[in-house]
């Protein structure tokens, strides 16, 4: 079972992968067909397509929301929902798919619009039902989908909210060694929208009701300006195996800068660490945003235990 459930991670990982290194779609209304957008009050904003439509000015519903197109996170193929679900052959694949209950509304982006955040399942046959996290987001005049991002094969959510521009969600997740019925794993998340694309900006998580892996970046804040280098100051509740996280520096297009091991410091394997080390920024352009990401990683799988991130501005 402990085989079978790291292959399960490893194959999960790769779809996590090719997920978030898709792009964006738009909302695609069509100028001539009936939309559910066009009796609306009239609110800045943009719904989710695969062409350019103008669309006009409005607010974001569930209604919405339910009969929207979507790329699909698992075939990254716009589908079409009717009622919040789809079911037919997409490329000659089987895809059912449905937005779940979990659906909240709040700014994502700073613009004083709200924007979405919902639960997307599907299935292309066989046990597994993939849940990923979706934003629809506000664009100038109108809406757009950020490329999902992956949260498990048939999770237990107990939660999500969007709070001063943060999805957070919680609930179980599978472990390494769970049973694919049975996820045991306490998990806590939170999203962010940097640049066009949604990341996971921090994770925290207990395995078989132990103690929480966290990592907690104390400074600097985000949105901070350094030029050269930056400190990273922060604590985690356990230490790592053998005192090492992984660092990666992202630009807001996606392109990841740095990928390399980032020290921390521990008593002894298990205890509490704390971390305080100076990383060398990359070459680019003043004004702009990075994001500096901790990660514990599994020994097992690669899957991430805990994260925590911060957003850098480069003078």
């Amino acid at each position: 079972m402990k085989q079978n459930g790291q292959l399960f991670y490893s194959v999960l990982m790769i779809v996590l992968v090719m997920v978030l290194t898709t792009g964006c779609i738009t909302i695609n209304l069509g100028d001539s067909a009936p939309s559910p957008l066009d009796d609306l009050p009239v609110e800045p904003i943009n719904p989710v397509s695969t062409a350019e439509p103008a669309l006009p000015q409005v607010g974001l519903t569930e209604d919405t929301l339910f009969n929207m197109q979507y790329l699909s996170p698992m075939l990254q193929v716009a589908v079409q929902l009717v009622n919040g679900e789809f079911s037919g052959v997409v490329e000659g694949i089987e895809l059912t798919a449905k937005i779940r209950s979990e659906i909240v509304f709040g700014d994502l982006n700073g613009d004083g619009i709200d924007d979405a955040a919902l639960l997307l399942s599907e299935n292309t046959g066989g046990s597994g039902i993939f849940v990923s996290l979706i934003a629809v987001y506000s664009q100038g005049d109108r809406f757009q989908q950020a490329p999902a991002v992956l949260i498990d094969d048939r999770p237990i959510i107990d939660q999500v909210v969007v709070e001063n521009g943060v999805v957070r969600l919680t609930g179980l997740i599978h472990g390494p060694n769970d049973p694919m019925v049975n996820p045991t794993t306490v998990f806590s998340a939170e999203y962010k929208l940097f640049g066009d694309r949604l990341v996971q900006t921090r994770f925290e998580s207990a395995f078989g009701g132990g103690d929480v892996h966290a990592i907690n970046i104390e400074s600097p804040v985000d949105g901070e300006e350094f030029s050269g280098s930056v400190r990273l100051v922060g604590t985690m509740p356990i230490g790592t195996f053998e005192n090492n996280l992984a660092l990666t520096i992202t630009h807001p297009a996606g392109s990841v800068l740095v990928h390399e091991g980032f020290m921390v410091q521990a008593a002894d394997m298990g205890a509490p660490a704390t971390f305080d080390n100076t990383i060398t920024l990359p070459a680019v352009n003043a004004g702009t945003e990075l994001l500096a990401m901790l990660s514990e990683l599994s020994m097992a799988d690669g899957t991430p235990i805990a994260v925590d991130s911060v957003v850098i501005k480069v003078k």
